[in-house]
């Protein structure tokens, strides 16, 4: 499982020209899921997240002490291998129907701790963000 994961003051995400979700300050997280993906590794994706202190002086306040929001996004491309040529391969992500199984309980449990709106699983999304700072991590369990 890997995550890109960016501190925004806002965020939005629209389908077909129509504002699906949008947050205010917070984290923007792309996530994509890999083939050996289970629970056990998206419990420690979802407390590496929420924990993960990318705020404040110093980056001493997580988002859940600033009472931020996320803003959820699945992305299949994630999980590319780029080592060779420069086509990405994506034999790493996990099938689409398991895929969309994992991102609505990662969804359900993050929104059990703090604000998380969604983009839509499978859609041609647009994100757009103001990152701030720029701040833009990449997680890996």
């Amino acid at each position: 499982m890997k995550a890109v994961i960016q501190r925004v003051s806002e965020a939005s995400v629209k389908v077909n020209k129509e504002l699906i979700n949008e947050i205010k300050k917070g984290l923007v997280v792309l996530i994509g899921f890999e083939k050996d993906d289970n629970d056990e590794k998206l419990d420690k994706m979802i407390k590496k997240i929420i924990n993960m202190r990318l705020f404040e002086d110093k980056f001493s306040k997580s988002v859940i002490d600033i009472k931020g929001e996320i803003l959820l996004i699945p992305n299949f491309t994630i999980p590319a291998i780029t080592k060779k040529g420069t086509r990405p391969n994506f034999q790493n992500s996990m099938p689409p129907n398991e895929a969309k199984k994992m991102y609505e309980e990662m969804l359900k449990k993050m929104n059990k701790i703090l604000p998380t709106k969604a983009g839509i699983f499978g859609a041609d999304m647009k994100v757009s963000l103001i990152n701030d700072g720029p701040v833009t991590i990449i997680v890996e369990v």
